[in-house]
């Protein structure tokens, strides 16, 4: 039986699923690893806008609105229970200014394992965000 997707599942598959895979687990040495830690992100303002901001999701092709979909898709399906309880779901006004500022201009990893690191200390998150950003 071939597997029928919903508009985000495949929105996700067709822009992020290549490299993060189908549910969020890949190559950890290549991408980070979303399935049950994307949401802790969010924990932060920073946090927050690093996912909207990565070069890859701000030159998605998906528009505004498809595109916070699929942020929320990740962030709270694919995430699981990482987000905090009071976080609030992405929306098209919040992605479209962010996307137009991309991090292109900073190291990814460096910029990454700083918010991870603010992450663990701060907001309780599990030190396996650590795991891409370990050398």
């Amino acid at each position: 039986m071939i597997p029928v997707f919903s508009k985000v599942q495949s929105d996700y598959m067709l822009a992020c699923g290549g490299c993060h895979g189908e549910t969020g687990s890949t190559n950890g040495n290549l991408v980070p690893d979303l399935t049950g830690q994307v949401g802790h992100f969010l924990n932060t303002p920073e946090g927050r806008e690093y996912i909207v901001r990565l070069p890859n999701v701000a030159a998605s092709a998906l528009d505004d609105t498809s595109l916070a979909d699929v942020l929320n898709f990740m962030v709270w399906t694919i995430g699981s229970t990482s987000a905090p309880p009071d976080a609030a779901r992405y929306s098209a006004q919040e992605v479209a200014p962010l996307r137009k500022r991309p991090l292109n201009d900073v190291s990814l990893r460096a910029y990454r394992q700083r918010l991870v690191e603010t992450l663990i200390n701060s907001h309780g998150a599990p030190v396996s965000l650590r795991d891409y950003t370990s050398p």
